[in-house]
């Protein structure tokens, strides 16, 4: 049996295979859907001259609960207070290769105080958050791809059951698939 270091980082031997252990780099990612009438609040992001869409939200943390988490990315992100109602869609995002495997849960919020305004994150990678028409979500550069979804479930006053929706993984960019990813 390997002892020390040489045990903790066998799986990196040359000729192995270098996917981490199984359950070893797994991520949770905790997303809020939050409309606001007939738009729904996205947090544009921006990699390098690429700009795409998402839920606002990001990692758990440890020993945080899940609508912790999601209410404090929103707040961190936004600067909007929200509560969180219930789960909407549990995805999963794994690359090809197996190195890259997240879990991706996402919740139904609600803002919880009248007049909030939306502030920009000081992150790096985020550009800005707005509230986007649901008419015009399809064409927007959404990661995960879950606009259809995301409509279906607003048509329905947001009372449908939870959905699994499996790998959500995108190889192309947006301009690939035919969405506009412009600033």
């Amino acid at each position: 049996m390997e002892r020390g270091i040489g045990r903790i980082f066998s799986w990196w031997a040359p000729g192995r295979d270098r996917r981490p252990p199984p359950g070893k780099d797994v991520k949770v990612r905790v997303s809020v859907a939050l409309p606001r009438g007939e738009e729904i609040l996205l947090v544009r992001h921006r990699r390098d001259a690429r700009y795409y869409w998402v839920l606002p939200g990001g990692g758990l943390e440890p020993g945080e609960s899940l609508t912790d988490c999601g209410a404090r990315e929103v707040r961190e992100e936004t600067g909007l207070a929200v509560g969180i109602r219930r789960l909407l869609y549990v995805g999963e995002v794994r690359s090809p290769s197996g190195r890259k495997h997240a879990l991706d849960l996402i919740f139904l919020g609600e803002l919880t105080e009248v007049g909030q305004r939306l502030r920009p994150s000081r992150h790096w990678v985020i550009e800005e958050p707005r509230f986007i028409p649901l008419r015009d979500l399809p064409s927007v550069a959404l990661y995960p791809p879950i606009a259809f979804e995301i409509l279906e479930d607003a048509e329905a006053g947001w009372s449908r059951t939870p959905r699994y929706l499996g790998n959500l993984w995108m190889d192309a960019a947006p301009e690939e698939i035919g969405l506009m990813a412009a600033p």
